[in-house]
C-alpha cells in the first residue's frame, strides 16, 4: 500500500496530468528545485471523456501522474483553452468532479475520490512555485503503447529515450493498441501494418522480410540483435519498430532496407490481471494471461507474467493443426538511482507448411487445394532465452547500461520438395528434406552516457561496447533412397499428395558454424539551442566466422571463414521549422561479414557494405495526436554475391540499389477515430543475372499502401462500441527461376472488425481478407510459390480481473 501524507482537493499547486508518458514500467524520480520556472504551454482540448482530455494534457504538457482509468471512465470533462500551466489546465478539465489528489512521500500524484463534488478554476502558479516532480508511471496499468497508435519515443533507435519527432530518421512504429485492434497474430501479421515492409513464407519454415527492397538479416528484441531473423510470441511484444536505413548502432548486421525490433513486455507497478480468449478458423483457440503489479510497499520491485497456448484441429488449406506454447516471467528492482530487470522465456510452436502453387510455362497454375505437401509436412521450433536489462546512475547526470540476452534454439523441419513437375502435374522428381538446427548465441550491450552542457550547446555522449557470438550446427537426412520420380502423385489431386512416403529424421552432421561480432560505438547527440538536433556517431565493427562443412560419413569436405573490421560512421541533423514541423536529413552506412567463397579464386568474397542516404519532414498535427512522415530515400549494398547459372555458387560480386519515398501516417483524428497508413514507391536498379534472367530485386513491388482505419463511440449507451477497416495492396511484380520467369499479379486484402470496450472487458470480431481473394508472393524457384492469408475470421474476448 502506498503511505498518503495528505489528501487534498485538486489545488493547481497539486494537480498533474494521469498518464505514462513513456513504456518504462516502473518511477522515475526527478529532483525537486524550488527555483524551476513552471512551464506553460497552449492548451486546445474539446470538451469530452474525461479520460481522454486527460491524456491529452498530460501528451501536450510532458508531464504525468497516475490515476486508475476505471476512476474517471464516465466522466466528462470542460473544454480547455489557452496559455496556462499544466496544473491550471488540469484544474480546468477536472472542474466540476468529485476527484482529489493523494500525494506519497516519494513524490507520487494520484487521483482519488472526495467525499463530495468540488468547483475549482484555474489559478496563477508563479516561478517561485514548487515545480511537480517529474514522474513516468503506467497510470491504471495503461503505457503509451496501448493508448496511442503513434508513441512519441523510442529508446533504441539510438540507445537514448529520443523523442521520434526529433529522431534524424524515419521510424514507424506499431504500437500495443495497434496490435490489438488489428489482432496480429504473429510479427509477420503485425508488419502488415508497414507498407515498406514485404514479408514471404519460406518452404523451409519462417517468413523473410525485406525493407525498401533488401533483406533483413537480423531482427532485434529491446535493442538487442537476434541471431537470425527470429520473433517472440505477440503475446510478449508491447509493440514493433521499423527503423528505416542501415542502422549499424543499434543493430549488428545491418542492411540498407533498415531493423526490425520488438520491444517485449515489462513489468508494472500497478496492478495488471487480464486474460484473453481468441478463437479463430480451422478449431483454433488460444488462452492468454497477463499479470503483473509490485511485489512490495514501496513498489521498488514488480513483476510481469506472460503465458498463452494455442492449438488448432488444422491449419490452411487442410495441413495437420498447429500449436504454440508461451511462458515469460520478469522482475524489475530499482532503488537509488539503480534498476534491474531479469526475466525468461520459453516458446514451443509447432507450424505447417504454407499454401502455394506452382509456375508452369511461365503461368501461376490454381491448385484445387493450395497445397504442395502432404498433410503432416511442417516446422517446429523450441527456443528458451534468459536476459537482463541493469542501469546505474552516476554522478553528474551520466548512467552506466548493461543489458544481455542468451537464446538456446532448436528447429526441425520436414517437408517434401517438388523440384520438377511435370505438365500433367505429376511429379517427376521430389526429394524429402529433413534437418535439425541447434543455435546458441550471446549479446550483450555495455555502455557509459551521459550530459554535457557546453554553452548553447547540449551534448548527449555514448559509448558503448556489443558482443554478439552464434554457434550453429545443421543435421541433414540422407535422401538417396528417398529422392526420384513420383508418377503417382499430382498436384491436382490432393489426396495422392498424401501417398509420398513418410520423413525420417536427420542422420548426418551437414556443417557447424560460428559467428562473432564485436563493436566499439561513439556516439554526440548535440542539442544546439532549442530547434537543431545532430547526431554523430562511429561504430568500430568487427566480424569473424568460420563454417565447416561435412560429407555424410562425417568427413570435412569444405571450410571457409572471414575476419574484417570496419568503421562505420552515421550521421543525422533534423531541425524545429515550428513547434508541429521538423526537417531532417541522415547519411547512414552498414558493415557485414560473410563466410562465402568465390569459387573461382577460392578467396573469401569482399565483406558487405551499404549506405542511405535519407531526407525528410515530420509533422505533430492536432496537437501531437496525429504524425505525419514523408522520407525520400537513395539506398545502395556493395559487394553483393554473384552465382554462377550453373553450379550456383559463388564467383564474384556486384552492386545494387533502389531510390524511393515513403508515406506514414499514424494517430488520432478526432476523439476515437485513429488511423495508421502508410505508403512506400521504390524503384530498384540492378544488372541481370550472370544466365539472363531479371534481377533479384524483381519481386519486389514498387509501390504498396497499407491504411487501417478504426472509430470508437466515446459517450452515451452505445459508448465504446466501434469498427475498423483496413486495405493492404501492392503492385504487380516479376518472380524468377533458374530457367524462366513469371509475371505476379498485385492485388489487394481487405480487412474489418466490430469491437466493443467496456470497463473490464473488450470483446473483437475480425474478419482478414474479407472478399476472399487469391494473392500471391513472388519467389526464386517456380516450384514454390507461397500465396498471401486467406480469409479468416477471428473473435477475442479480454477480460480485466
Amino acid at each position: 500500500m502506498k503511505s498518503t501524507i495528505h489528501c487534498c482537493a485538486l489545488t493547481p499547486l497539486h494537480l498533474a496530468v494521469a498518464f505514462a508518458m513513456s513504456g518504462m514500467p516502473a518511477l522515475v524520480f526527478g529532483q525537486s528545485d524550488e527555483n524551476v520556472t513552471v512551464a506553460r504551454n497552449v492548451y486546445t482540448v474539446p470538451a469530452g471523456a474525461l479520460n481522454d482530455m486527460l491524456l491529452k494534457v498530460a501528451r501536450q504538457s510532458g508531464r504525468t501522474i497516475s490515476f486508475d482509468p476505471a476512476l474517471v471512465y464516465n466522466y466528462r470533462g470542460s473544454a480547455v483553452n489557452g496559455n496556462m500551466t499544466v496544473e491550471q489546465a488540469t484544474a480546468a478539465c477536472l472542474q466540476g468532479t468529485d476527484l482529489v489528489l493523494d500525494v506519497t512521500e516519494n513524490g507520487t500524484l494520484t487521483v482519488t475520490r472526495s467525499a463530495e463534488p468540488l468547483v475549482v478554476g484555474p489559478t496563477t502558479i508563479v516561478g517561485n512555485d514548487a515545480q511537480l516532480p517529474e514522474i513516468s508511471v503506467r497510470g491504471g496499468s495503461l503505457s503509451d503503447d496501448e493508448l496511442y497508435y503513434n508513441p512519441s519515443n523510442s529508446s533504441t533507435v539510438s540507445r537514448t529515450d529520443t523523442p521520434l519527432k526529433e529522431t534524424a530518421q524515419s521510424v514507424e512504429v506499431i504500437s500495443a493498441k495497434a496490435l490489438k485492434d488489428r489482432q496480429a497474430t504473429d510479427l509477420a501479421d503485425a508488419l502488415k501494418s508497414s507498407a515498406g515492409v514485404q514479408q514471404t513464407p519460406s518452404a523451409t519454415g519462417g517468413s523473410s522480410f525485406t525493407i525498401r527492397g533488401f533483406s533483413v538479416q537480423q531482427t532485434s528484441t529491446n535493442g538487442i540483435p537476434n541471431p537470425g531473423v527470429n520473433s517472440i510470441p505477440v503475446q510478449g511484444i508491447e509493440r514493433v519498430e521499423v527503423v528505416k536505413g542501415p542502422d549499424s548502432i543499434m543493430s549488428g548486421s545491418s542492411t540498407p532496407g533498415g531493423t526490425i525490433n520488438m520491444v517485449r513486455k515489462a513489468p508494472v507497478t500497478e496492478e495488471l490481471r487480464a486474460v484473453s480468449v481468441e478463437v479463430a478458423r480451422y478449431g483454433e483457440l488460444k488462452e492468454g494471461l497477463d499479470l503483473g503489479g509490485a511485489l512490495n510497499e514501496d513498489r521498488s520491485l514488480s513483476y510481469r507474467l506472460n503465458m498463452s497456448n494455442m492449438k488448432s484441429d488444422k491449419s490452411a488449406p487442410d495441413f495437420d493443426g498447429e500449436r504454440e506454447t508461451y511462458v515469460a516471467p520478469a522482475l524489475t528492482w530499482q532503488n537509488d538511482g539503480r534498476r534491474l530487470t531479469v526475466g525468461a522465456e520459453s516458446s514451443n510452436t509447432r507450424t505447417a507448411a504454407p499454401r502455394s502453387t506452382i509456375v508452369m510455362g511461365g503461368k501461376l497454375q490454381k491448385l484445387p487445394s493450395e497445397r504442395l505437401f502432404p498433410r503432416d509436412n511442417g516446422f517446429q521450433n523450441t527456443s528458451k532465452t534468459g536476459y537482463y536489462e541493469f542501469s546505474q546512475e552516476l554522478l553528474g547526470g551520466w548512467s552506466f547500461n548493461s543489458k544481455a540476452t542468451y537464446v538456446d534454439g532448436t528447429e526441425n523441419l520436414k517437408v517434401w520438395q517438388n523440384v520438377e513437375v511435370e505438365p500433367d502435374g505429376s511429379v517427376g522428381f521430389a526429394s524429402p528434406y529433413a534437418a535439425r538446427i541447434d543455435t546458441k548465441s550471446w549479446s550483450m550491450q555495455n555502455d557509459v552516457r551521459g550530459k554535457v552542457n557546453t554553452g548553447f550547446i547540449t551534448h548527449k555522449l555514448l559509448l558503448g561496447v556489443d558482443y554478439q557470438h552464434i554457434d550453429s550446427t545443421e543435421d541433414d537426412l540422407n535422401v538417396i533412397d528417398s529422392a526420384g520420380a513420383y508418377p503417382q502423385v499430382n498436384i491436382y489431386d490432393p489426396h495422392s499428395i498424401d501417398l509420398l512416403p513418410g520423413i525420417g529424421s536427420p542422420n548426418y552432421r551437414w556443417n557447424k558454424s560460428r559467428v562473432q561480432q564485436r563493436g566499439l560505438i561513439l556516439q554526440d547527440q548535440l542539442e544546439i539551442g532549442d530547434r537543431t538536433h545532430v547526431l554523430l556517431a562511429a561504430k568500430k565493427a568487427e566480424w569473424i566466422s568460420d563454417v565447416q562443412v561435412y560429407a555424410e560419413d562425417g568427413t570435412s569436405i569444405a571450410r571457409a571463414g572471414d575476419e574484417s573490421e570496419k568503421w562505420v560512421p552515421n550521421y543525422g541533423i533534423s531541425f524545429d521549422v515550428t513547434p508541429q514541423m521538423t526537417i531532417y536529413a541522415n547519411l547512414l552506412h552498414g558493415f557485414s561479414g560473410t563466410s562465402s567463397l568465390n569459387s573461382a579464386t577460392g578467396e573469401p568474397l569482399k565483406p558487405l557494405t551499404s549506405k542511405s542516404k535519407e531526407a525528410g519532414v515530420k509533422f505533430n498535427l492536432l496537437n501531437d495526436s496525429l504524425t505525419l512522415t514523408y522520407a525520400y530515400f537513395e539506398l545502395e549494398e556493395d559487394n553483393v554475391p554473384v552465382e554462377d547459372p550453373f553450379t550456383r555458387q559463388p564467383i564474384g560480386s556486384q552492386s545494387r540499389s533502389s531510390k524511393g519515398y515513403d508515406l506514414n501516417l499514424a494517430g488520432e483524428i478526432l476523439p476515437g477515430w485513429n488511423v495508421q497508413g502508410s505508403y512506400t514507391h521504390v524503384k530498384f536498379e540492378e544488372p541481370a543475372q550472370l544466365d539472363g534472367n531479371p534481377p533479384l530485386f524483381s519481386g519486389e513491388p514498387e509501390q504498396s499502401i497499407n491504411v487501417w482505419t478504426s472509430y470508437e463511440l466515446q459517450e452515451g449507451m452505445y459508448k465504446g462500441l466501434g469498427a475498423g477497416v483496413g486495405v493492404d495492396a501492392f503492385s504487380g511484380t516479376t518472380g524468377s527461376t533458374s530457367y524462366e520467369s513469371y509475371a505476379v499479379p498485385g492485388g489487394a486484402s481487405t480487412d474489418i472488425s466490430l469491437f466493443y470496450h467496456a470497463q473490464d472487458y473488450s470483446l473483437t470480431l475480425g474478419v482478414k481478407n474479407v472478399f476472399g481473394r487469391t494473392l500471391y508472393n513472388s519467389w526464386s524457384t517456380g516450384a514454390f510459390v507461397p500465396l498471401r492469408e486467406e480469409r479468416n475470421a477471428r473473435l477475442t474476448f479480454t477480460y480485466n480481473f
